[in-house]
């Protein structure tokens, strides 16, 4: 079997959890550094799984940086389009975990937002077969934001299959939910899979009734989406068909990382098909299923990259 090669783009980044449950980042005290940043997770996944993924973004040229190298290496990702910036630190992001094993979040911007399309070997970039776009940083500022649109179009003419997750985080965008909106347009056009979370779907449908959130999504007969919400499963749209998938039930510690685990097992099971476009709505639904479940998985642990199951370990657990 002959794997296609996923790339994934966007940053990658420390995030430093506080060892407190139930404690907000105010009241916390301790901290604990982990690797992070959604597509980085989402590129450990699909290696963790056994596919092929390669990152593509900018780190400082610091400790910080060459640890985060270091640990998607481990996870069997390929770092040939991981960029070290000297003149600017890795980006830090600070993550407390509620009860319900949600996250607060506080970033400090750095190197990731750097990024130029000057500092890609694009000749090799443009040999991967699947592409996924899903950065909570890349479309706030310049040099990041162009470096993505200009990838974006370029694949799209290439007519590779794109993946998208708008990871939309509040505090980055500052409540300003119509420029987010407006820049992640493009990417909904462009994208064949887009995931969303609930919270993200209603921004999109401007409403807060999921009834008439999905009528929204029917629109779009030429995408394919998933919803995913956490404990209630995933809402799976396909040609203007609806199905719920449910999520295998667990003890929760910490959500971080489950939705980008969730969009790296959708993409290995493509990678492992002769045509990732020409697929039925009931191989779908089995791919949504096994996604769930390496979702689900991850947040038995504590972390994103390193609660990461391998495929033996989804397996072995449902």
């Amino acid at each position: 079997m002959l794997l296609k090669k996923v790339l994934c783009i966007g940053e990658l980044l420390i995030d430093f959890y506080t060892t407190e449950i139930q404690q907000s980042i105010i009241q916390s005290n301790y901290f604990e550094k982990q690797a992070g940043g959604a597509p980085a997770n989402v590129s450990a996944a699909i290696a963790k799984l056994g596919g092929i993924a390669y990152f593509c973004g900018k780190v400082g040229a610091d400790a910080f940086g060459h640890f985060l190298k270091q640990t998607i290496l481990a996870a069997g990702v390929h770092t040939d389009h991981l960029i070290f910036d000297a003149n600017a630190p890795t980006t830090l992001a600070f993550v407390s975990r509620q009860p319900d094993g949600e996250r607060d979040f506080i970033f400090n911007r750095g190197a990731d937002e750097r990024l130029s399309i000057e500092d890609l070997n694009l000749q090799q970039l443009f040999t991967m077969d699947i592409i996924h776009f899903g950065s909570a940083t890349a479309l706030l500022s310049n040099p990041f934001c162009k470096t993505y649109e200009q990838l974006l179009q370029t694949y799209r003419i290439q007519n590779r299959f794109i993946s998208f997750d708008p990871n939309y985080r509040s505090n980055l965008w500052k409540g300003n939910v119509e420029e987010f909106t407006h820049k992640c347009k493009p990417f909904l056009q462009a994208a064949h899979f887009i995931k969303m979370s609930e919270e993200e779907l209603f921004l999109f449908a401007q409403t807060a009734f999921l009834e008439d959130a999905i009528e929204w999504l029917q629109q779009f007969d030429d995408k394919i989406f998933a919803i995913t919400r956490g404990a209630n499963g995933t809402i799976f749209v396909k040609d203007g068909h609806v199905t719920h998938i449910a999520t295998p039930s667990i003890r929760s510690i910490d959500a971080t990382g489950a939705g980008d685990a969730f969009v790296g097992a959708v993409l290995y099971q493509l990678s492992l098909l002769d045509e990732a476009s020409d697929i039925s709505f009931d191989e779908w639904k089995n791919i949504i299923q096994f996604a769930n479940q390496v979702g689900a998985k991850v947040c038995e642990k504590v972390g994103a990259i390193e609660a990461l199951p391998t495929l033996d370990e989804v397996c072995s657990a449902f």
